[in-house]
């Protein structure tokens, strides 16, 4: 099972520097893996930028931004394939150590947190005064209980929810809106095809687990468009666990 998520790994890792290569002109796109276990015991392969503080971007060739890229792989035991069980995208400024924002993803995020969501590290001091008069319920609590000792709030400690386990952000999208808001360089003659095609890959594997999660409503619609669609012998039970996280 190991050497089989390695290589799984390794195909993966092969995979996301052939797109990013058309998708930036230059810069160091190779990635390490690394093979350690999770709290359960199950095997985890860790893919990551190689270059350290994450891939450089340029804007009208000046080194600007850094993207920082850690995906975590396990064999799904439903499956039997490599599927993502955790994944950072942080974005910096150049050369520096602290992030402007990261896109997480934690398929074991606890039920006070989203599985996936936004973390933003610049300052804004009516969301902090917000926090402060946070209520006592949930992660209302840790920030009272931070402002009571004295600590500063901060919006990084804010978590942003995006689409939970199936319909978060993918890296396409998270480079796509690096290329539209702050104008890094892209290839232009091939950034736009790859973009596309990384979206339509994710959303397509996103489609398909979460078509497990809920079969009959995607055979309802299925019947709905013309198919012909039965239900087997016994039905799988629903994944509230994925239909209900935030």
């Amino acid at each position: 099972m190991e050497d089989a998520l390695r290589e799984e790994a390794n195909r993966f890792a092969l995979a996301l520097m052939e797109r990013l290569a058309r998708i930036l002109p230059s810069g160091n796109l190779g990635f390490t893996s690394e093979a350690t276990r999770t709290k359960d015991g199950r095997v985890l392969m860790t893919v990551a930028s190689a270059h350290k503080g994450g891939i450089v971007m340029t804007i009208d060739e000046v080194p600007r931004l850094q993207l920082q890229i850690d995906i975590k792989l396990v064999i799904s035991p439903n499956s039997l394939r490599a599927t993502v069980y955790g994944s950072t995208f942080l974005v910096r400024a150049y050369d520096e150590p602290r992030p402007l924002f990261t896109v997480d993803y934690v398929r074991t995020a606890q039920a006070n947190a989203p599985a996936a969501h936004y973390n933003f590290h610049f300052e804004n001091d009516a969301i902090v005064t917000e926090l402060m008069d946070a209520g006592r319920k949930k992660r209302g609590k840790h920030y009272r209980k931070a402002a009571q000792a004295g600590k500063q709030l901060q919006l990084r400690a804010v978590h942003f929810p995006v689409g939970g386990h199936r319909f978060r952000p993918c890296l396409e999208d998270v480079l796509d809106m690096l290329r539209l808001e702050f104008g890094i360089d892209v290839r232009e003659d091939t950034a736009p095809s790859a973009i596309a095609e990384g979206r339509a890959d994710f959303r397509e594997m996103q489609l398909r687990a979460a078509v497990s999660d809920h079969p009959e409503a995607a055979a309802e619609e299925l019947r709905a468009h013309g198919y012909i669609v039965e239900p087997p012998p016994q039905l799988k039970p629903l994944r509230l666990d994925r239909l209900h996280a935030i």
